[in-house]
């Protein structure tokens, strides 16, 4: 074989590789670009300067919970953070009652509380789930229950106000504020963080941790540090939740465990953890809100509820049986391979 052949051919494996490694997105990124479609027919308001600031901080909050608990999710196994919603809620609470009672209401202090007691959060879980070897779903459970129960205890019914500079947030009227601001901040912390060889041995935990551990990889710490990662953005997300409502509600947990689960799975995760990506929590949770507003733009009335519930549940099982064909199915691969490139065996 001539140097110039070699090279084509490496090209070729290169671009088949990188094509494998994307495959997750595809069902994501597919229902992205009809659900767009659809709003722009139905919906037009959505691409304007007023829609557009609107979808930001409204997408936002479930966009940076959904990247939360990707780290969790690859750790595996079975890495499914419930306690997302109650764990937002309670920074929510503390934001507006806590701190402004006395009076660290400033930007600084409001992120570093709320990123602080994110990451305490995440770190007390994954201490248990690592040192006790307690299967995660079981621990994100109970604290999930126990963080739901002391939201109410806490705060009955909503009520308070959060600092005017974050309950400014709800309301803007452009995209170029801190609602686009945080969130690009966010996906250049994940950019950073997931090209590190820690984010690797976390990779490598979750694919198989006979392996990790062989290879000397130190499981308790790394997967205390995913979750470390995970309550970064548990804290960014509970930000941008408070600057939506602008006060203090302890009703928002469940909806979002299960919006954030729901778009994980979505955006292509392995709930048998070692897979998953940043950019398709990302695309599963703007499909998630897609779903919303372009239902919202349809005439249900009393049923709008129940509409969106079922057209998530149906679009999660559809992505469930794509993703498995797309995973399973090495002749359709191939023939995907071929038909993308252009080019035969």
């Amino acid at each position: 074989m001539t140097p110039k052949a070699s090279t084509v051919s490496d090209a070729k494996r290169s671009v088949r590789r990188f094509i494998s490694g994307q495959r997750s997105l595809l069902t994501p990124s597919i229902l992205f670009v009809v659900l767009l479609v659809i709003a722009a027919l139905h919906g037009p308001h959505l691409f304007t300067s007023d829609g557009l600031a609107g979808a930001l901080i409204g997408a936002s909050p479930l966009v940076v919970a959904t990247m939360a608990i990707t780290p969790i999710a690859i750790a595996g196994p079975a890495g499914v953070d419930l306690s997302i919603g109650p764990a937002m809620t309670l920074i929510n609470i503390e934001i507006v009652l806590g701190l402004t009672k006395i009076g660290f209401t400033g930007p600084v202090a409001v992120f570093v509380f709320a990123i602080g007691l994110g990451v305490l959060l995440q770190a007390a879980m994954g201490a248990l789930i690592a040192v006790l070897r307690v299967s995660t779903v079981v621990v994100t459970l109970a604290v999930y229950l126990v963080l739901d129960g002391l939201n109410t205890v806490i705060l009955p019914h909503a009520e308070g106000a959060a600092p005017a500079w974050l309950s400014s947030w709800g309301s803007a009227s452009t995209i170029f504020s801190p609602v686009l601001y945080v969130p690009l901040a966010a996906f250049v912390l994940w950019a950073l963080i997931s090209r590190t060889t820690f984010f690797r041995n976390i990779r490598l935990m979750g694919a198989n941790d006979k392996t990790a551990f062989v290879s000397g990889i130190p499981l308790i710490s790394t997967r205390i540090g995913a979750h470390v990662i995970a309550g970064v953005f548990v804290g960014i997300a509970s930000l941008m939740y408070t600057g939506l409502i602008g006060s203090a509600d302890p009703t928002a947990g469940a909806s979002f465990t299960l919006s954030a689960v729901t778009a994980l799975v979505i955006g292509g995760a392995s709930l048998g953890g070692g897979h998953a990506k940043g950019l398709g929590s990302v695309l599963g949770a703007m499909d998630i809100w897609l779903i919303s507003y372009v239902l919202s733009t349809f005439n249900f009335g009393l049923n709008a509820s129940y509409w969106v519930q079922f057209t998530t549940g149906a679009v999660l099982v559809v992505s469930l049986v794509a993703g498995g064909i797309l995973t399973n199915a090495s002749g359709n691969r191939q023939w995907q391979e071929k038909w993308l490139l252009g080019w035969g065996k």
